[in-house]
């Protein structure tokens, strides 16, 4: 976060003394990193792009390396980091040297290859997640990941995310008693088709639509929510079975846009998880259940509604409440103070920075002081393999099983 954004949020809730008076606020404002770091990122499609403007507001992160193997993607990336020097291809990045740690952001099925090239260097990975897109792939990343004593932490962001790990902290005090059941649903209006000057070129682009080199929908997208519920829960998923088809982009695509899918958790705890490109109502929210009091999670936002006869455990006193029809739920961000009592201004309902930003801030701040990753390869696997085993569902039309061993 630059300094202008830090200011903004110590004026909007009434100075420093009111920063004293939130302690889990100074939390949601990661300080500046405690030394620079030479970053190449490797991967400047979407997500590296998303990688790159977090990377610039970060006091302490120097992007001096990017590549990409596609020319306009290459563009993107260098107007995001103009002092970067550009390769063709994240080998030529890696063989040139110059940096300190990597951010890997290219499509899941190269992901093994260059991760493992560059810890083979002595460079800490960051790797978007999935882990890869086949079971095969998958375990033999983490058995190699785990054979090297480099840092390697992948892109599930919700363990580095201050208000997530908060709601899992007030999950497991008890505030949802009985866990009853889960919904997740992930929506947006987008094709994920590319265009491209020639048909190879075109084919690389679109790796996501081809079932050989992606895990479809329910393994680039379903695999983020199946990690964090597992991780706040608890509990483990064990089987799924799903529906799939092609809803809005009739383009020859040979995975659906449009799935919608059951996971069976261990106790017989259900999730109920849709995911579309076809439509963007609802965006991206997760649901958790309980007989006492219910989560709802929506990336920067997230709320508690508590049942009428449910134990207080006290901070909810001074806590900000959200009407959505007919529930009431209790904001779970650090604005649980007295500051709503003295009429401060109420800016800060959700977090300021992007559970990315964290994710990555977290990753370069080991990088820097050591210690583990916030998601290790072997925390990533087993939701890698259900987003894997999610899509054969769907494909097959049969219910599979997770595999018992991870």
């Amino acid at each position: 976060m630059t300094l202008d954004r830090r200011n903004f949020l110590r004026q909007a809730t009434g100075g420093l003394a009111a920063l004293a008076l939130m302690p889990e606020m100074e939390a949601m404002i990661p300080p500046p990193l405690a030394d620079t770091v030479k970053i190449g990122v490797i991967g400047t499609g979407h997500r590296g792009n998303q990688a790159l403007d977090e990377l610039a507001t970060m006091e302490g992160a120097e992007v001096v390396a990017i590549a990409d193997v596609d020319k306009g993607r290459r563009k993107r990336g260098a107007k995001r980091a103009p002092d970067a020097t550009v390769y063709e291809s994240g080998a030529e990045l890696l063989a040139a040297g110059g940096v300190d740690a990597i951010i890997l952001a290219t499509p899941t099925h190269l992901h093994r290859e260059l991760a493992m090239a560059a810890l083979k260097q002595g460079l800490p990975v960051y790797c978007e997640a999935p882990l890869a897109h086949t079971v095969e792939e998958s375990k033999a990343l983490v058995d190699e990941v785990g054979a090297q004593d480099n840092l390697f932490a992948a892109g599930f962001t919700a363990r580095s995310s201050p208000l997530y790990i908060r709601a899992r902290n007030i999950y497991r005090s008890g505030a949802a008693r009985g866990l009853v059941s889960m919904r997740s649903h992930w929506r947006k209006r987008i094709s994920w088709r590319e265009m491209a000057p020639t048909a190879a070129r075109e084919t690389a682009l679109n790796w996501k639509l081809d079932p050989k080199r992606s895990a479809g929908i329910e393994g680039e997208v379903g695999s983020h929510h199946i990690h964090t519920l597992e991780w706040i829960t608890g509990k483990n998923a064990i089987q799924v079975s799903g529906w799939g088809d092609i809803r809005a982009w009739k383009d020859r695509r040979r995975v659906p846009d449009s799935v919608q899918l059951e996971y069976l958790f261990e106790d017989d705890v259900r999730l109920q998880q849709e995911l579309t490109l076809a439509s963007s109502l609802g965006g991206n929210e997760m649901q958790i259940l309980g007989s006492h009091g219910s989560f709802r999670l929506a990336g920067r936002y997230a709320w508690l509604f508590k049942e009428s006869d449910s134990a207080t455990q006290g901070w909810e006193v001074y806590a900000r409440r959200e009407r959505f029809h007919e529930d009431e739920g209790f904001v779970l961000l650090a604005n649980a103070t007295k500051l709503a009592e003295q009429g401060k201004p109420d800016t800060n309902l959700g977090m300021a920075e992007s559970e990315l930003y964290f994710s990555l801030h977290s990753f370069l701040s080991k990088v820097i002081e050591g210690g583990d990753a916030d998601c290790s390869a072997a925390d990533a696997l087993p939701a890698t393999l259900a987003g894997i085993a999610a899509q054969q569902a769907v494909a097959s039309g049969s219910t599979v099983t997770l595999n018992a061993e991870v």
